[in-house]
């Protein structure tokens, strides 16, 4: 039986495992014959982040795609914003981003952009999965009608000077940036050049993306903070799609706040939001009359939203946040420079409500589906909303890429969040 490979986020696993170069000739040839144009000149476009894997991964990538007679348009080392920005640009067929985002080196997989630089649906999830099930129904195409591999650097330098265009921060600020080692590293340093600013992880190996440093490992750059002046700081994951900001002193600013701040600096109205995002922000949104559709996790659930509600904005509080007006995928340097700019009128980057008591744990599992359908998990969950009532509220979930059970309690009556949490987290625990 063939097994899924769609997870939450495209296709991500251990190099060698799930992720193999096999595997990415697959998809090369299942996405050529996707978004296949007929009788028109059929582009792909494609970037990948540092890992060593994404030289091997992009050659059978590559090879898939040519050998049904399309062409690949190589980005090079991007931030996955990127891809749907050259797409656009390019007038491509569609995109891939070789990426594992925050997670380790051995870890790679692939992101998948659709003709208009969205993620792809879920139907052409189905598609790709059932054309690499039957490969061998799909010849590759004679000698003389393969594709080319061609290489683009207009795409990046087109999206260099949009973000450059949202910077209006005071030049006196001191910056620092944590890169993950990732594909950040360089473009950073050409957007905020006229800046004062430093970098930390920013020399990559294609081994140590993500590696103790990045947004998933914020503590990196919170300890430079505190040892060195800084007035703000910017930890970006391996794809450079997710940011978390530190202030002076190491205070991490939440990101239901960078939602706040964000909408009310463009004028964002409605916006989208994810139901792990605290209920004080949905609540301030209503008393301010801003309309907050609140969807499921994920990027292409934060998309879904947008579209439907024609709204502009979408975050989420991990650190990704969507500018549809300025771009298509989650941006975390795009958002930085916006975060600059937004510091010259509320430099402490104040909100006007408080937060509810929340406790959100990510527990180890064998087998997260198993565990989510145990009978003695879900008795438990029926219990402790009993107990927190109309109070709060709680989710218990599986990841979509990684063998992880997330637990959020969320509550006014922080001794009952912390007890319910801690009931919750036992409970997978003696299953786990």
């Amino acid at each position: 039986m063939f097994k899924k490979l769609f997870g939450t986020d495209g296709i991500r696993g251990e190099w060698g495992e799930k992720i193999t170069p096999e595997l990415a000739f697959e998809i090369g040839k299942a996405v050529a014959v996707i978004f296949e144009r007929k009788d028109e000149v059929n582009n792909i476009v494609v970037g990948r982040d540092t890992r060593l894997s994404g030289d091997s991964l992009s050659g059978s990538l590559f090879a898939g795609i040519t050998c049904m007679g399309v062409n690949v348009i190589d980005l090079g080392v991007v931030p996955t914003a990127v891809v749907p920005f050259a797409i656009e640009k390019l007038k491509a067929n569609a995109g891939i981003m070789i990426t594992a985002s925050h997670n380790p080196a051995n870890h790679n997989g692939f992101k998948f952009f659709n003709g208009n630089g969205f993620r792809i649906s879920e139907e052409q999830e189905s598609h790709i999965e059932h054309i690499i099930a039957n490969s061998s129904d799909f010849a590759a195409f004679s000698f003389d009608k393969l594709g080319k591999i061609l290489f683009d650097n207009s795409s990046l330098n087109s999206y260099i000077s949009m973000v450059k265009k949202e910077l209006k921060a005071s030049k006196n600020l001191k910056i620092a940036f944590d890169c993950a080692n990732g594909a950040s590293t360089q473009v950073v340093k050409e957007i905020f050049k006229d800046y004062n600013f430093e970098q930390i992880s920013s020399t990559p190996n294609g081994l140590n993306i993500n590696a103790g440093c990045g947004a998933i490992h914020i503590e990196n750059l919170k300890n430079f903070m505190k040892k060195n002046n800084f007035d703000i700081g910017f930890s970006f994951d391996g794809d450079a799609d997710r940011v978390k900001v530190v202030l002076p002193g190491g205070k991490v600013i939440p990101g239901e706040d960078i939602i706040y701040n964000l909408t009310k600096y463009n004028c964002y109205n409605p916006i989208v939001t994810t139901k792990m995002s605290n209920m004080a922000l949905w609540n301030q949104f209503e008393k301010e009359g801003i309309k907050c559709a609140i969807v499921g996790i994920g990027e292409s659930e934060v998309i879904e939203g947008l579209l439907e509600n024609n709204a502009f904005f979408g975050g989420e509080n991990n650190g990704h946040f969507l500018l549809l007006d300025k771009g298509k995928s989650s941006d975390g340097i795009l958002v930085a420079a916006q975060i600059l700019s937004i510091l010259s009128t509320n430099p402490t980057f104040s909100v006007p409500y408080t937060p509810y008591h929340q406790f959100d744990k990510a527990v180890a599992v064998n087998n997260k589906d198993d565990i989510m359908n145990n009978s003695f998990i879900l008795e438990k969950i029926e219990l402790c909303e009993s107990l927190l009532g109309e109070k709060g509220r709680i989710l218990v979930r599986a990841s979509g890429t990684e063998e992880l059970i997330r637990i959020l309690v969320e509550g006014e009556d922080e001794k009952l969040v912390e007890e319910i949490g801690a009931i919750l987290e036992n409970s997978v625990l003696k299953l786990a």
